[in-house]
Protein backbone atom coordinates (compact mmCIF):
# COMPACT_ATOMS: atom_id res chain seq x y z
CA UNK A 1 0.00 0.00 0.00
CA UNK A 2 2.78 2.44 0.78
CA UNK A 3 4.24 2.13 -2.70
CA UNK A 4 0.92 3.22 -4.20
CA UNK A 5 0.76 6.27 -1.96
CA UNK A 6 4.33 7.31 -2.83
CA UNK A 7 3.93 7.71 -6.60
CA UNK A 8 6.67 9.73 -8.26
CA UNK A 9 4.89 12.39 -10.31
CA UNK A 10 1.23 13.52 -10.22
CA UNK A 11 0.84 12.94 -13.96
CA UNK A 12 2.27 9.44 -13.57
CA UNK A 13 -0.02 8.82 -10.59
CA UNK A 14 -3.06 9.80 -12.65
CA UNK A 15 -2.00 7.38 -15.40
CA UNK A 16 -1.44 4.61 -12.87
CA UNK A 17 -4.83 5.35 -11.29
CA UNK A 18 -6.60 5.07 -14.66
CA UNK A 19 -4.73 1.86 -15.45
CA UNK A 20 -5.74 0.38 -12.10
CA UNK A 21 -9.37 1.46 -12.56
CA UNK A 22 -9.44 -0.11 -16.02
CA UNK A 23 -7.98 -3.35 -14.71
CA UNK A 24 -10.46 -3.43 -11.83
CA UNK A 25 -13.31 -3.06 -14.33
CA UNK A 26 -11.90 -5.92 -16.39
CA UNK A 27 -11.50 -8.10 -13.30
CA UNK A 28 -15.10 -7.36 -12.32
CA UNK A 29 -16.32 -8.35 -15.79
CA UNK A 30 -14.32 -11.59 -15.64
CA UNK A 31 -15.71 -12.37 -12.17
CA UNK A 32 -19.26 -11.80 -13.40
CA UNK A 33 -18.59 -14.11 -16.34
CA UNK A 34 -17.40 -16.83 -13.94
CA UNK A 35 -20.51 -16.38 -11.77
CA UNK A 36 -22.76 -16.49 -14.83
CA UNK A 37 -21.09 -19.66 -16.11
CA UNK A 38 -21.30 -21.40 -12.72
CA UNK A 39 -24.97 -20.46 -12.36
CA UNK A 40 -25.78 -21.60 -15.91
CA UNK A 41 -24.15 -24.98 -15.34
CA UNK A 42 -25.87 -25.33 -11.96
CA UNK A 43 -29.32 -24.51 -13.36
CA UNK A 44 -28.78 -26.87 -16.28
CA UNK A 45 -27.81 -29.63 -13.89
CA UNK A 46 -30.72 -28.89 -11.53
CA UNK A 47 -33.22 -29.09 -14.39
CA UNK A 48 -31.60 -32.27 -15.68
CA UNK A 49 -30.66 -30.64 -18.99
CA UNK A 50 -27.16 -32.07 -18.57
CA UNK A 51 -25.83 -35.10 -16.73
CA UNK A 52 -23.34 -34.89 -13.90
CA UNK A 53 -20.57 -36.07 -16.22
CA UNK A 54 -21.53 -33.50 -18.85
CA UNK A 55 -21.59 -30.76 -16.21
CA UNK A 56 -18.10 -31.76 -15.04
CA UNK A 57 -16.86 -31.72 -18.65
CA UNK A 58 -18.47 -28.31 -19.14
CA UNK A 59 -16.77 -26.99 -16.01
CA UNK A 60 -13.44 -28.36 -17.22
CA UNK A 61 -13.88 -26.76 -20.65
CA UNK A 62 -14.62 -23.40 -19.01
CA UNK A 63 -11.64 -23.79 -16.66
CA UNK A 64 -13.90 -23.62 -13.62
CA UNK A 65 -13.15 -26.88 -11.82
CA UNK A 66 -10.80 -25.09 -9.43
CA UNK A 67 -13.78 -23.09 -8.12
CA UNK A 68 -15.35 -26.28 -6.72
CA UNK A 69 -14.40 -27.95 -3.47
CA UNK A 70 -14.91 -31.59 -4.35
CA UNK A 71 -13.96 -34.17 -1.78
CA UNK A 72 -13.43 -33.91 1.96
CA UNK A 73 -13.29 -30.46 3.48
CA UNK A 74 -10.34 -29.40 5.55
CA UNK A 75 -6.89 -27.98 5.16
CA UNK A 76 -5.71 -27.60 1.59
CA UNK A 77 -2.23 -28.84 0.69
Amino acid sequence: MNTLAKSSAPANAAGERELLITNLRLATARARLVVNSLETIGVSLRHRAVSTDAAMEWLAEEGLLNWLELGPTGAKP
